[in-house]
This record gives C-alpha cells, structure tokens and sequence, in this order.
C-alpha cells in the first residue's frame, strides 16, 4: 500500500539498487534518494554533508588514525579501478589463513623428526589452526560493527599473523609451534571475515555475486597455493621457511592495507529509511530496523544458527568446504605413499585445484548475478533474494561436486594414473567455488542488519565442520580404503545441498521468521 504524501515527502522507500546489506556490519546502510542528486553531467553526488572527510586530514594522519573519514559513499565515489584495488588488497588478507594452513602440508613428516613430536602432536597444529579460524572472526565481526570499523582491524589482525609467522620459524618445540599456529589462526582469520563486509561496502547488490566470487578466489587459492609453495621451500631449504615466507607475506600485505586501502565502512544517515525486501513485503514495521546489542559479545553471531535460514545455508556451505579441506589433508600421503612423490611433488599436485577454483569462482559469482538480475526483471524490477540461487549452483552441488569426490576417491584406490586423482580435485573444487560464491553473497543478505553476524557464525560452523573432518579424514581412509571415502563425501554432499534447495524452495517466509524473531529479542 502507498504511503500518504506527507509521509512521502519525509521518506522515500529505497529502491534494490539502494539497498545496502553490510556484511561486517550489524547494519542495513540505505542510500536515501533524496540525499543523491545528480549534477548536469548525470553523475551522482551524495548531498548529505560527511563530517569528515580526507581532504581536511594529513596524509600520515589518516593512514595512521584508528577510524579515519569516509569520504560519502563508496559505491558512488570510488571509481572502478579503485574498488578493484581494494578487492584485490582484501582478497590477499582474506587469502592468508588457507595459505598458511596448508603451506606445511608437505613438510609434516619432516617437522614431526625435527622436533621430535608424535604425528598426533603435530596434527593437532592443523586442528587447532582450523578451529581458532572459526573463533577468531567472531571477535573480529563484533569489533567491526561496534567501532563502526574495518581498516584497522585488517591492519592489526594481518600484524598479528605476521608476528606469529616470524615465532613459527624459530620454534624449538612442538609445544611452541602450536602456539604460533594458533596466533597465525587468530590474525588471519580475523581479517578474512571483513571482506564480505568491505564488497558490500563498495558494491551494490546486484554486482555483489561476482565480486563475492573474485574476492573468495583468495579463501580458495590459499588452502591449494599453500602446498607447491611449501612443498619446494622444504624440499630446499627446510620446514621454517615456510613460515618465514608467511612472515614476509604478511608484511606486504600490511603495507598494502596501511598505504592502499581506505575506510570503507559507512555510517547510516539519521533519516535512512531501512527495509528489507522480500518478495515486495516490508518488515512489519517499515521505520525499524535490526540493531546490534549494546553489549559487547563475539559469541552471539552465534545464535542466528537457530534460525533454519541461516542453519540449513550454513551446513552446505560449510560442509562442502570442509570436505575439501578432508581432501587436502590426505593428499601427501596419498600421493607420497601409492605415486612415490617426493614433498616439492605433493606440492604441484594442489595446483590443479587452484584452477578448479579460479573458474569456479569467476563463473559462479557472475551467474548468481546475472540470475538475480534477470529474474529482477521477468518481477516487474521486485528483487527476491532466494534467485540469487541460481540453476548452476545446482548442478554443482548435486553433480560436479559428487563426480569429483568419486573420482578422486576410485581413483586412488584403483591406483590409476595420477591424473585422475588429480583431475576429481580439480573438479570438486570447480563445483565447490560456484556454490560458495552464491551461497556467500544470500547468507550475506539474508538477515537485514545482521549480515556480519550471519557470515560470522556460517564461517564459525564451517571451521568446526574442517576441524573434525581433517582429523578424521586419514582415520576413514585406514578403515574404508580411498574408494569408499569418496563415496561418502558424495553423499554427504547431496545431502546438504538438498538441504540448503529447501532453503531455494522456503528462503522467503524463512526469512521473515528470522526478522521477526530478531526483532523481538532487540
């Protein structure tokens, strides 16, 4: 129903281009039309008054400041060329925990004589590295959403990786190198969760799919990066280089963010008008929106869990990326023990994975977006969120995934060539990319205001999901051979993508329950 004219005249509904979810953010940031005009070239410019802006501070004075200004609204000021140095910036930090979980992947059995550990010892490192990823962007989201913050925290959290990196070379004991593991954890992972938060900052809705996809390719490169990299830094010049050449990473990455990256991260205007759109209906009361708690509590991102929305999402996206993770795990012995590779070997044998993962990421990422947009359009302009799940998401979660994980687990255990072990990686990861990219970008707007929180929890579920299924992976291996193994990575696979379809199917009253239910508990 229209609103009265006076109403009208005080408030204008947002259309979908305007709709800005934050990501790291527990706020719905909407542009209000009548803040935007445009001047007689036709180019917008933002009319509300910023109360700082870059130009009245010190070159020095905003690279160093905690919270410096933002300079009206990123999606209309930043050109093209710079959104996508910022990506490429955020895509490197976000790249930096799978990078370092898997670099010394190839070098285990030479770490485990080094420091005279036992092999549980020293899987443990890996364990507790995957679990820290899932706990340390809770803190970090939280941060982000009450300081009204981003830079900052990429800037302290990748310091904090770098320091660690520099203690994992010159640890002396097993004990030590946990320690440094789980730091390296707490650093990285806490500046990966942001980048969801910083696209949503840059981009609109219907360009986030794509840069979602691009931005991830960092999360996905890492983890199969990591191990060709380690595996000949090694080979040649022994397990702490690995961690030597994190430390230097993680250095350029901080001068990157310190010289490179701005602020991004916008404050509302006191008379946005947020709503959330959802097959045309409003929240039920149009002028409120979802606010985070005063209280301060990493812990309750949490919580959206018990909302089916979020929960049934999570489980695939999560699941799907610890399986890989399974994958990965098992690959040095795998490859060490039935191909006779040696450890600068193991490592080339991820790469095919990386490829997997770069098209996978592209191709997704922008078919979400062109699915969102042209089911848009055949709406009469009503965007509905549930379309961003699109038919090639699909297919990769009920077939490619499943034909990868067969492929690689019967290829192994009929010792055929190489390459087919190789290539049923390289497939899974193809699909995996395609589902996270979307999945990504709805788990991102699916709670109005809460879409840090969402990302945050869907990351924390995601990290237990890789922390039990990497110790548990060589276990299942030992008992049900490599064959079998694939077998059930492809079942669990179609089971929680049919999971997360109900989500496709459901997704719009599922969502309302959630807003509701939010909203009265705020």
């Amino acid at each position: 129903m229209a609103a009265p004219a006076s109403v009208q005249e005080k408030k204008v509904l947002p259309s979908v281009s305007n709709i800005h979810v934050d990501v790291a953010a527990t706020s719905t940031s909407v542009v209000n039309e009548k803040d935007i005009k445009s001047d007689p070239s036709g180019t917008h410019v933002e009319t509300a008054t910023a109360a700082r802006t870059p130009e009245r501070q010190g070159f020095w004075k905003q690279r160093l400041s905690i919270r410096p200004p933002v300079d009206g609204d990123p999606r209309l000021q930043l050109s093209r060329f710079k959104k996508g140095l910022i990506l490429a910036i955020i895509s490197q930090a976000g790249c930096l925990g799978g990078f370092s979980s898997t670099i010394y992947f190839p070098s285990l059995v030479q770490i485990t004589q080094d420091l005279n550990a036992s092999q549980t010892i020293i899987n443990a490192s890996v364990s507790l590295f995957i679990l820290f990823m899932g706990i340390s962007p809770l803190v970090s989201s939280t941060l982000s959403d009450r300081f009204k913050i981003r830079r900052i925290i990429y800037i302290v959290s990748t310091l904090i990786f770098t320091l660690a990196s520099l203690g994992g070379g010159y640890s002396k004991s097993a004990g030590s190198l946990i320690v440094a593991r789980i730091f390296q954890s707490i650093g990285s992972g806490g500046a990966s969760i942001l980048g969801a938060g910083t696209v949503a900052d840059i981009y609109p809705p219907e360009e986030q799919g794509t840069s979602m996809g691009l931005m991830f390719l960092g999360t996905f490169l890492g983890p199969v990066l990591g191990p060709p990299i380690g595996g000949l830094l090694a080979h040649a010049f022994g397990w702490q280089s690995t961690f030597f050449f994190m430390a230097i990473v993680g250095a350029v990455v901080i001068l990157e963010l310190i010289f490179l990256l701005p602020e991004t991260y916008r404050e509302d205007p006191k008379d946005t008008l947020d709503v959330l759109e959802m097959k045309g209906d409003a929240t039920d009361d149009d002028e409120q929106t979802i606010r985070s708690k005063t209280r301060f509590n990493p812990f309750q991102a949490v919580m959206l869990l018990k909302h089916p929305v979020v929960l049934l999402s999570s489980i695939e996206t999560g699941m799907i990326f610890a399986l890989m993770f399974s994958m990965e795990t098992i690959v040095p012995v795998l490859f060490t023990d039935n191909y006779n590779l040696i450890e600068s070997q193991v490592g080339l044998t991820y790469l095919g994975a990386g490829v997997g993962s770069i098209f996978g990421s592209i191709i997704g990422g922008k078919l979400s977006d062109l699915s969102l947009m042209r089911a848009k359009e055949k709406n009469g302009g009503e965007l509905v969120l549930e379309d961003r799940l699109s038919t090639n998401m699909w297919v990769a979660g009920f077939l490619i995934v499943p034909f990868g994980s067969l492929l690689f687990g019967w290829g192994a255990a009929k010792h055929l060539s190489i390459a087919v072990p190789i290539a049923g990686f390289t497939i899974y990861n193809f699909g995996m990319a395609q589902v996270l990219a979307a999945g990504a970008a709805y788990i991102v707007n699916c709670i109005p205001g809460q879409g840090s929180s969402a990302t945050a929890a869907t990351n924390f579920l995601r990290m237990i999901f890789a922390c039990i299924t990497s110790l548990i992976a060589q276990i299942v291996v030992d008992g049900v051979g490599y064959g079998y193994y694939g077998v059930i990575l492809a079942g669990i696979n179609i089971i929680c993508c049919a999971l997360f379809y109900l989500v496709k199917l459901k997704g719009a009253s599922m969502r309302a329950s959630a807003v509701r239910k939010e909203q009265a508990t705020h």
